[in-house]
């Protein structure tokens, strides 16, 4: 190649990786105020790890108050790789996401900015059921009975803060279906609940209720949902529900005149399709419906899906993630096959993308619950930090060292070879936006020595084509062409042994892993290409090169 497009190439790598590496602001859409702007932001081109810059730290252990987990150890394997998928798609940089005994996971999230969501997102069950509303009046059929095992019951208080009242996404396929919104709960109907001990009496639980606006529906005024949601639970109102139905409060609430309430619905217990056959979710947003998540299933499930809902043209079908119905039951217009569309009901971007991940990545094979978390600060890094600097320093200066005092003119052409091999190794590591550990700069040390270890071949190789008597040209082009079979037989072992590490490592092993890698690849440039280079320039500048070469 010609030395002025060697020249070109070099110069134009430098241009590239100081790009890379520059610090500078971008115009990205961020959440303010709890809405999707485009603003300016400070990109970061090399982040730390949780190591080296703090960060959020999670335990998960097995939720065992719905029911015990026989085997935990395999039940903590199954949700490992949900959890890990989900820290993935999250796009949190560098995370540790391992097993710890047999009945924990541990969640490392380094420089994590919203806590909240994160734990949310790791630990939402996300188990999507497709459900039909009764049409048979079952529960109506079963409210004598239901008000008789409740005739002397008494309650210490309402709950209103049930875990049934909490609001999460509200969602239906309105898209694809249209529902029947002609009917309306009785709004001037008082509430039944006292602020204090309430009796169960003559219809304790019917007088709290009231049909909705579609055949399996019933709305229960909020202040009374604490009360519903506890005479549900109880034992003697359980065995006298109607069987092969089940009752699944809607994740919203909605306002009637002046009063708010939150439906609920009696739902064909066998659902007619899962979430177990989804292949993907993406969130987007629609002109007309808001912000949706469109999901996509397989073609097993395309084709169980179409079948069921064939069967049940004309019926309401009730979506149901994590046993909460998500928005009102839309009704089935016709058959539907592979592909639908969740609408978000007026929740911001950020729910439809929360939504749609946890969709991609699974539902969760058993219920997890945080047993510890804690904000790991920065200065638990700075030390390492230090260390890590003074370590790659010192590495680098004996590497230098002894290339100068053994190689001498040539140990002096690879010492400028280094600094271009830390730059580009650096850019490549921005490139890929790696975040920068205390493993990571283990592995940017290791590759240093690499990197110089290829200069070694090449000038030995070098001196022994001087010492066969050979001119200085001719010796250092034989001895890059002979060295250069050892070179890649080397780098490519190590970079097998990275690739390796980095498949099957997990957190700071990857760290290692991809900061090694990016050296190996950033060494064969430098030691081969920006090497010969130097070699060439000097030969064409200096006379006395054709003659003596100083190694």
């Amino acid at each position: 190649m010609n030395l002025k497009w060697r020249i070109a190439i070099i110069l134009g790598l430098v241009a590239a990786s100081v790009w890379a590496l520059f610090p500078r602001t971008v115009v990205e859409r961020v959440k303010r105020n709890g809405e999707f702007v485009y603003d300016t932001v400070r990109r970061v081109p090399l982040k730390r790890g949780l190591d080296l810059q703090g960060g959020m730290y999670l335990a998960l252990d097995v939720d065992e108050s719905k029911g015990a987990v026989p085997d935990k150890s395999k039940a903590i394997d199954n949700a490992l790789k949900v959890v890990r998928n989900r820290i993935d798609e999250f796009g949190v940089s560098e995370p540790v996401v391992q097993k710890v005994g047999n009945d924990r996971i541990i969640v490392e999230l380094p420089g994590i900015d919203d806590p909240r969501r994160a734990q949310d997102v790791v630990q939402k069950s996300a188990f999507l059921e497709f459900q039909i509303t009764d049409k048979t009046q079952a529960l109506e059929k079963s409210l004598p009975r239901i008000d008789a095992a409740l005739k002397d019951t008494r309650i210490a208080a309402a709950t209103p803060a049930s875990p049934a009242a909490k609001d999460t996404t509200n969602a239906g396929l309105q898209s694809l279906f249209t529902a029947d919104t002609s009917k309306k709960p009785d709004s001037t109907k008082k509430d039944s609940t006292a602020a204090g001990g309430t009796a169960g009496g003559p219809g304790a639980f019917s007088k709290l209720i009231q049909q909705g606006q579609m055949p399996g529906e019933y709305y229960v005024a909020q202040s009374d949902v604490g009360l519903v949601t506890q005479y549900l639970s109880m034992p003697q109102v359980i065995d006298v529900l109607p069987p092969g139905k089940v009752i699944r409060w809607r994740s919203d609430t909605t306002a009637l005149g002046n009063r708010v309430y939150r439906p609920f619905y009696v739902l064909d217990a066998k659902p007619i399709i899962t979430g177990e056959y989804l292949t993907d979710a993406k969130p987007n947003t629609s002109p007309t419906e808001g912000n949706i998540v469109e999901f996509t299933m397989n073609n097993e499930g395309a084709r169980r899906f179409r079948a069921e809902t064939g069967r049940h043209v004309k019926d309401f079908m009730a979506i149901v993630l994590d046993q909460r119905v998500m928005g009102q039951p839309p009704v089935i217009q016709s058959a539907i096959g592979a592909r639908g569309q969740i609408t978000m009901g007026g929740k911001d971007l950020q729910a439809a993308q929360d939504l749609a991940l946890v969709l991609r990545a699974g539902s969760l094979p058993v219920p997890l619950k945080i047993a510890d978390t804690r904000q790991i600060g920065a200065s638990l890094g700075l030390d390492s930090i230090h260390k890590g600097i003074t370590a790659g320093i010192i590495a680098v200066a004996l590497v230098v060292l002894i290339m100068l005092g053994y190689y001498r003119f040539s140990g002096a052409l690879a010492v400028a070879a280094l600094g271009l091999y830390i730059l580009y190794t650096l850019a490549v590591l921005a490139g890929f936006s790696a975040v920068l550990t205390l493993p990571g700069l283990a592995g940017f040390v290791l590759s240093i020595g690499i990197a110089v270890d290829a200069n070694v071949l090449i000038f030995e190789r070098i001196r022994e084509e001087l010492a066969h008597g050979k001119t200085v040209r001719t010796a250092i082009d034989e001895g890059f062409r002979h060295a250069m079979s050892a070179i890649v037989d080397s780098n490519v072992s190590t970079a097998l042994t990275a690739a390796v590490l980095y498949q099957y490592g997990s957190g700071p092993v990857r760290g290692f892993a991809v900061t090694l890698l990016a050296g190996i690849a950033a060494s064969m440039v430098t030691a081969i290409f920006v090497v010969r280079t130097f070699y060439m320039i000097w030969l064409n500048r200096s006379r006395e090169a054709q003659t003596t070469l100083s190694i």
